[in-house]
């Protein structure tokens, strides 16, 4: 049960803004299409991670979908029915910003399978799409559980290019080559380090850093090591700080 780290999940209150903001900050930006009451675009490295931003579509019933949700009543739905909407809920239920993570497996129903047989509270997997610019219609499936230090589970159902294409967009102006390291605060490292280890394969685990939630003033943007660093607030988890290293060829620059 092969598994390796697929993207982190920027929900962004303006699509456009978010792309326009992204674009001047010297990334390639492909929109990624539309599914249901979403849109996003990605920001894509070469080593098949990406960024994914996230934003509820400009169509009519956006505003009953956000008041569903602030009302609880998608959740409670979602609850009824014991899937990863419970999950994927928290994504546009909360404040911008990062919300989640995802793990690209090639045997969805095995991993799950087994993490239940360990005792996790698993979430039903559910099948997703979205329509691309060009037609084209990428599907996938979702899977997790509900603990909050496990990542979103994804396997492909169409080929992995139809929904990150890596063609012509992955070198990008400013210089980043690759997404190479991804840290989460959380209240108990040592019970986060054993969950992750269990749970996911070390080459995942090697590109996930925990770190203690202690307070103190969180260093927003920096360069080290030739690594662009990018911190943010994870709203409801824990809470959580996430760090993104962009690994940069000429790091003269800084977000933010």
């Amino acid at each position: 049960m092969s598994a390796r780290f697929d993207h982190v999940v920027v929900f962004v209150p303006s699509l456009e803004k978010a792309i326009h903001d992204f674009t001047d900050l010297g990334f390639n930006v492909t929109r990624g299409g539309a599914h249901g009451s979403t849109e996003n675009a990605l920001i894509i490295f070469s080593n098949q991670s990406y960024i994914e931003l996230l934003a509820l579509r400009r169509v009519w019933f956006a505003p009953f979908v956000r008041v569903a949700s602030r009302l609880g009543i998608l959740e409670h739905l979602a609850e009824r029915k014991g899937n990863i909407f419970c999950r994927l809920l928290l994504w546009v239920n909360g404040e911008f910003g990062p919300v989640d993570w995802c793990v690209r497996v090639n045997d969805l129903a095995a991993k799950l399978s087994y993490w239940k047989d360990e005792g996790l509270q698993v979430l039903k997997s559910e099948s997703f799409s979205r329509t691309r610019l060009d037609g084209q219609v990428p599907r996938w499936y979702l899977g997790g559980t509900r603990n909050i230090d496990l990542p979103v589970l994804i396997e492909d159902i169409t080929p992995f290019d139809d929904r990150v294409p890596l063609t012509g967009v992955a070198a990008h102006p400013n210089g980043a080559e690759k997404l190479v390291q991804m840290t989460l605060r959380v209240s108990d490292k040592l019970s986060a380090d054993k969950m992750l280890r269990k749970f996911l394969l070390p080459k995942v685990c090697a590109a996930v850093e925990t770190a203690f939630a202690s307070g103190g003033t969180l260093v927003k943007n920096s360069v080290i090591n030739s690594a662009l660093i990018l911190s943010f607030v994870i709203r409801d988890l824990s809470p959580a700080l996430l760090i993104l290293k962009l690994k940069v060829r000429i790091p003269t620059w800084v977000i933010l």
